[in-house]
């Protein structure tokens, strides 16, 4: 098989938590220096020109986006240089596998949107997702960014990890209404919301990704335009 990652690659990588193996919010942009077995030297990123601060045995998650789709893999930090030029060690502790490429993008934009928590009890909505809705508690959110695989959302209501809930989201002259799990919980500071959850959808049909997708596409053509991207 040809290598997919190779010296002079450009990559993005963001931290995944121990506790629950999820990634964390911040993706940072940078290059492959060197490859020697299972070990990479990685330049260490720049964020508003500043060197981006890894640790020791930190978890890191090594993402390459190519034409057929987004290669990618684990790693533990395992040592930092500062000559000749700042980088990162990185040694590989997973396989390396694809992902569709429409499933990475994250698009930042605030939508507003309902939630519904799901009992254990509720696994199957009578008469379809679009029901769900018509009782019970629900509570508002606003986006912080949505992807065709899940949601970051903030709301007041509290959730636990692993919850499923329902998403009622507004995408153009439509409300897709999609079950997700809670992946991952952050309390915040904010002047309405006391918290953020990061969720992916699950049991979502193609044909409601695909929308999803068709939106982030036209947003970012939107933004490109104006410059916010």
């Amino acid at each position: 098989m040809q290598r997919i990652f190779k010296e002079g690659d450009k990559i993005q990588i963001v931290k995944i938590d121990r506790r629950t193996w999820e990634e964390k919010d911040v993706q940072y942009v940078s290059k492959i220096a060197d490859i020697k077995d299972e070990y990479f030297y990685i330049f260490t990123p720049i964020r508003e020109g500043i060197y981006a601060t890894f640790y020791i045995d930190e978890i890191v998650r090594i993402y390459k986006v190519m034409p057929d789709g987004v290669w990618m893999f684990d790693g533990v930090i395992e040592d930092r240089f500062r000559e000749p030029e700042y980088m990162i060690k990185v040694r590989q502790i997973s396989d390396i596998w694809k992902i569709q490429r429409r499933m990475f993008f994250r698009l930042p934009i605030n939508l507003d949107i309902f939630v519904k928590l799901l009992d254990s009890q509720e696994g199957e909505v009578n008469g379809g997702l679009q029901n769900g809705f018509s009782e019970g508690k629900i509570v508002k959110a606003l986006t912080k960014d949505i992807s065709g695989g899940g949601v970051c959302f903030l709301t007041q209501e509290e959730f636990n990890i692993h919850d499923i809930i329902l998403t009622k989201i507004p995408i153009e002259n439509e409300e897709l209404v999609l079950k997700a799990q809670i992946l991952r919980k952050e309390r915040i500071e904010h002047h309405i919301y006391r918290f953020m959850y990061g969720s992916k959808f699950i049991e979502a049909k193609q044909n409601e990704i695909d929308k999803i997708v068709r939106f982030i596409f036209k947003e970012q053509q939107r933004m490109r335009r104006k410059g916010l991207l």
